[in-house]
Formats: structure tokens, sequence, C-alpha cells
């Protein structure tokens, strides 16, 4: 034990242990603070902060009277070198330290291996109330939904200017939640983006039915044909299959394609325009199954169908606010990114920095894009393009890994 605190009692040894507890004094509080103010106002932690908020841990546990009475008092004494040396390390390492944690606080509150949902605060108010319920009034215009097929005209002229009631108690995101719910199950719509006041009151509200069909998940250029056939056995919509006709007692191989449903003896099957048009309706056809193939494209486009998100592609300008802010900042999934030059990146990461002249193509709620292109300075492209396209067919060739 003589020997540790002979080690310890040295002054070199001292003044490393100072100078590195006070380092990750600097580190944790930095780390804690920034990691909040990520998570609670999803910002990245401001650089001038970082350091004012670090070094100033460590001036308050320094005491401000040993370290500068030297100055200040009556009788007070000259500041030695080592002692300067000290104060003037013990800043630096900390005021390094305090970046290091806001690195690491930043990376923690984005971590998407980890839910922080907790931590994230609910700002919806309670809903005022005048009289027992809250009375919900739907303006007399109702929009379509960018992306999905527009609701039936007679189901829009019944729901304008309508009021729906609901109990008191509840809170913004609540009652926009059981409106959404409502609508969506006593009108049959399909998707409802709508936006409420602190009173109940209908700011926006939009309706849209989900695409149905097989023609929005086709690729270019192909068609869906039904036949007359038995499928193979235990063939199930996605094998990829070899069309075959009888004509006159001979079988002729049409072409390959995918099996898309089966009902009884009739199959429709996605194959080329080319081919389709050889498709005799009236002949009797054969189906074999090939090995699988991985489309996904399709799947993709499957998926859109299946969620509430749809897609959409805004270009940034150069006087936006987006211009200088990452990706992991917005709302919305960015899954590519289309440069000025034409240069496409698929599956961007959230640190990657939006540049003046980029093309967005955005994936989300159909009210965080619209926030999105209400952004100052974006500008919505054509989204005419279907997902199948935008994901198999233009991204594919000029992509690159990220």
């Amino acid at each position: 034990m003589s020997v540790i605190a002979s080690v310890l009692s040295h002054s070199l040894v001292s003044f490393v242990i100072r100078v590195t507890g006070l380092a990750l004094l600097a580190g944790g509080v930095t780390t804690v603070a920034t990691f909040v103010y990520r998570a609670r106002v999803r910002t990245q932690f401001p650089e001038g902060a970082t350091l004012i908020l670090g070094l100033g841990v460590v001036a308050i546990y320094l005491n401000t009277r040993l370290v500068f009475v030297q100055f200040i008092g009556a009788d007070a004494e000259i500041l030695t070198f080592s002692e300067a040396a000290l104060n003037v390390t013990v800043f630096v390492v900390a005021g390094i330290a305090s970046y290091g944690g806001r690195y690491l606080g930043d990376k923690a509150a984005v971590s998407d291996k980890i839910n922080w949902n907790w931590v994230r605060p609910n700002f919806s108010p309670i809903v005022r109330a005048a009289g027992r319920f809250i009375s919900v009034t739907l303006p007399d215009e109702i929009d379509d939904i960018a992306g999905y097929d527009p609701v039936h005209e007679e189901t829009k002229d019944a729901l304008q200017g309508r009021t729906f009631d609901f109990p008191r108690g509840l809170t913004v995101a609540e009652l926009q939640s059981q409106l959404v719910d409502r609508l969506k199950e006593d009108h049959h719509i399909g998707y409802v983006d709508v936006e409420l006041s602190s009173d109940g009151t209908v700011d926006f509200l939009a309706v849209g039915q989900r695409p149905a069909g097989v023609g929005s998940t086709l690729p270019p250029k192909s068609a869906a044909v039904a036949v007359r056939a038995d499928p193979p056995f235990s063939a199930s919509p996605g094998d990829t299959v070899q069309v075959w006709q009888t004509t006159d007692g001979t079988e002729e191989r049409i072409g390959s394609g995918e099996l898309r449903a089966s009902a009884g003896p009739v199959v429709t099957v996605a194959i080329d325009e080319e081919s389709a048009e050889n498709v005799d309706p009236t002949l009797g056809h054969r189906l074999m199954t090939l090995s699988a193939e991985s489309y996904p494209d399709r799947e993709f486009a499957a998926m859109l169908r299946r969620g509430d998100e749809t897609m959409d592609i805004v270009e940034v300008e150069s006087e936006s606010p987006l211009v200088g802010s990452s990706l992991g900042n917005l709302d919305v999934t960015v899954i590519a990114v289309r440069s000025a030059t034409g240069e496409v990146n698929t599956i961007p990461k959230r640190a990657y920095v939006v540049q003046a002249g980029d093309g967005l193509f955005a994936i989300g709620r159909p009210e965080d894009l619209r926030k999105l292109e209400s952004t100052p300075g974006v500008a919505v492209q054509d989204s005419s393009t279907s997902s199948y396209a935008v994901a198999g067919t233009e991204l594919a060739p000029n992509s690159k890994e990220s």
C-alpha cells in the first residue's frame, strides 16, 4: 500500500488523474445533454453550446476562489507556472472531451437498435371542449391524397360538413386517431390525412383508397392475362412459370411469366406484352413451374400497397433550409438521392447531407410527405412513374452501393 500511496502522491500522477477525471466529467455531461436534446428536439446539439456546457461544468467543479483569488483578492499571491499549466491543460482536454461526448450522445439518440420513444415527450394537448362532447365538423372541401386511388364523389359529398361527437378528455392525437378510425370503418376509406387544432377544428382533410388490381405492380411493357390452365402442384402467386399453348394437338411455348392468381381452371399470369398478344383464350394451356427468382422491385411495390406509406419525389433548391441537413432529421424515409449531376445513390445513409439540386425519393405517410412538400425551397417532381420503375428500372442502372 505504501508503494501505491507513494505513486499516487507523485505530482505527475496526481496531475494526470485530475485532468482525466475532469475530462470524463465534461464528456459525460455533454453526452447526456446531447442525447436528451437530440431525442426530444430531433436536431443536433449546437457546437457552441457543447463547448460552453463542457467547460462550464469543469469551471463550476474547480474551486473558483482557489483558481482566481490570486487575481481578485487583496493579498493574493501570484499564480505559479504549474498551476497555470494545470488550468490550461484541464480546459483544453475538457473541451476535447465535450465534443467527444457530443458525438457519442448524438449517435446514441439516432440509433435504430434501441427505441428511445420513452424519452420523447408527448406534446399533444387536451382538446378544448365547451360541452359534454367534443364536436368535430368536417370541412366543406375534402382533398384527394396523391398516390392513392380517389374516394368516390358520393362518399366525399356525404362527409362534407358532417359533424362527429367524441368523449371529452382526449388529446389531439387521440381525437385524430379516433376520427381516422371512424372514417375508415364507417365509410370504407383506405387512408385519411387530417390535421386538427387544439379545439378540435379540422384544418385539413384528405382521403384516399388503396390502389387495387395488379396494374400498379406490373413491370413496364408487360401485361396480365387470364388463361384456362391447371396450375402446377403447389404453385402459388409469385412463382415463375412457363406458359404452353396447345394448338391442334401440338404444344407451343408462349413465354415465361409470374403466376399472380388462380380461381379454379382460370389462372392469371403476368408476362411481357409480345407474349401476351400470342395467347389465344379459346385454346388449352399448360403451366410449368420454374426455379424461384427474386423480384425485389415488385416486392417493394407490393409492400407500398400493403402499408399506409406512399412515395413522392421532391427536388431541394439552393434556398431550401434542408440544404446542409442530414437525411436522419427528416420525418420520411429517403430510399434514393439523385444529385444535380444525375448520379443516383440508393439507400443512402442517415448521415447523408442534403445538397442543392438533390432529388429525394421519399417514402412516408401522406401527412409527413405533405409537410416535406410544404418546406420552402422544395419542388415536387412528377411522381407518375410507377413504384416498380423507380425501384427496379429507373434507379438500378445508375445506383451505387452506400
